[in-house]
């Protein structure tokens, strides 16, 4: 078995991430769930909530670390001696995209291999950009996402809200 790597934006972590978190768990050494920092992008959440988020999370999983980084996944993975990239997958659509970048991480890093991982039936559904969605208009997003990250949705779209609408 081997270090495997788990990167994403996890903006914010939802019950679908942590299943795939879980079952790679299940079959690497250990597992870094890498929390890019990526500039280009407008995230609801700091890179440092996202990964006090996903520590919270994983609490309870002992082979299991959250770190941020910046720059390309497959850089980051070789410095901390991983040979395995994983990757959740939820529809065809996902794969077109996840097997361009494995065939160009692979290129990049030969000695990482990429891990594809089936989403769960029961998630496959499931983004942080629709958990987002949700929150925003007001709607329960409970059964999507754990209650530390429920919470910390709602209270920085009450933040948004407060913001956009002083008098309420």
């Amino acid at each position: 078995m081997a270090t495997a790597v788990y990167p994403g934006s996890f903006d914010p972590v939802t019950k679908g991430h942590l299943d795939i978190i879980k079952r790679a768990a299940k079959i690497n050494d250990h597992l870094i769930v890498a929390v890019l920092n990526n500039s280009a992008k407008n995230p609801l959440f700091t890179v440092e909530e996202r990964v006090e988020l996903l520590k919270e999370c994983c609490k309870g999983i002992q082979n299991v670390s959250v770190e941020s980084f910046d720059g390309l996944t497959v850089e980051f993975a070789k410095k901390r001696h991983a040979s395995v990239m994983v990757r959740g997958l939820r529809a065809v659509t996902d794969f077109e995209n996840e097997i361009q970048l494995a065939q160009t991480n692979h290129a990049l890093m030969p000695g990482i291999e990429t891990m594809f991982l089936a989403t769960s039936i029961k998630w496959s559904y499931l983004s942080s950009t629709i958990v987002k969605e949700a929150a925003y208009y007001g709607s329960d997003i409970g059964k999507f996402v754990t209650p530390n990250v429920e919470k910390a949705v709602n209270e920085k779209y009450a933040l948004i809200r407060q913001k956009k609408d002083p008098e309420t």
